[in-house]
């Protein structure tokens, strides 16, 4: 990665052309929904407690989680709080007149899935032909398209989603104008993206799970994603928190330091915040310096009196 002295952000150079970036996506984890077996059991227990909070919270439809775990996520508010987060992705209650949802590099539908049982006319696109099959089967309206695809009518949607998707994309503020353009006045973008000035960054340095080469090929911090947005055109730009993702980034961080280090020689320090009570650790540093949390997570709008553009 490379460091943008003007902006801030991080760049991958060299990156992908245009004719080899598929070969990165050959085996995405978007294709289909995750098996319960291909973890851990310590994420097993986790995941099967997210997917019984989802069924019972939202009215998802996980099939494998365990009736009556979803109690569990109620003893641990932090924890509850990532899920809604990571389930709603922050949605206001839809109005009648303005219910429509575009979630842009959708996936498998698991959003959508919920987007729509909490009353929201909800489609989803993405370029990948297995994460759109994986959607179709889920019973989601999604199709494979690129943003820029005529088909998606301009100010024809009142809230965008991007979950990790910016950083994906070879020019992120033209994925941002574009968004803009299909928002109706007044509308909504929410969006999260991995955070380069985040702790787990300056711990884990290479073996950082946020830069994933060659996929990631622009990071951002907070400023110059704002710069971005408003480039882009958005105004009342507000980022909010989406608590308890360190564990997740340090299990996978510390996945890949142990592929790419055999014998580390850190000082104490180190070697305690690269463990799992390091993570613990770096979410309740990430309440007292919101800058250093992992994920970048903000809502930004479309201005209501905003002509639409023809």
């Amino acid at each position: 990665m490379q460091l943008c002295g003007a902006c801030g952000c991080c760049y991958l150079d060299p990156r992908p052309t245009d004719d080899t970036i598929y070969l990165a996506y050959a085996n995405y984890n978007t294709h289909a929904p995750r098996r319960i077996s291909d973890v851990g059991t310590l994420a097993r227990f986790r995941r099967t407690v997210a997917e019984s909070y989802a069924n019972a919270r939202y009215g998802m439809s996980f099939a494998c989680a365990p009736r009556g775990r979803h109690a569990v996520a109620w003893l641990f508010p932090r924890l509850r709080r990532h899920l809604d987060v990571t389930y709603t992705r922050s949605l206001p209650a839809p109005a009648p007149d303005a219910r429509r949802l575009l979630d842009v590099g959708c996936g498998n539908g698991e959003f959508l899935q919920c987007a729509t049982a909490l009353g929201w006319d909800a489609e989803g696109i993405d370029p990948d032909p297995d994460a759109i099959a994986a959607a179709l089967a889920a019973g989601c309206r999604a199709k494979q398209v690129a943003i820029d695809d005529p088909s998606l009518e301009a100010a024809s949607y009142h809230h965008i989603t991007l979950s990790h998707v910016l950083e994906h994309v070879p020019e992120p503020v033209g994925q941002l104008a574009r968004c803009y353009e299909l928002l109706a006045p007044g509308g909504r973008i929410w969006l999260e993206t991995p955070n380069v000035n985040s702790l787990g960054h300056r711990v884990f340095r290479g073996a950082w799970r946020g830069l994933e080469p060659p996929r990631h090929l622009v990071l951002f911090n907070r400023e110059s994603l704002r710069s971005a947005l408003l480039k882009a055109g958005f105004q009342r730009v507000q980022f909010t928190s989406h608590p308890a993702v360190s564990l997740f980034i340090w299990e996978e961080s510390l996945r890949i330091l142990s592929r790419i280090e055999t014998a580390p020689a850190d000082t104490l320090g180190r070697r305690l915040m690269r463990s799992i009570a390091g993570a613990v650790l770096a979410d309740y540093w990430s309440i007292l310096r919101p800058t250093s949390s992992e994920f970048l997570t903000c809502i930004a709008f479309r201005p209501s009196g905003d002509m639409v553009r023809r």
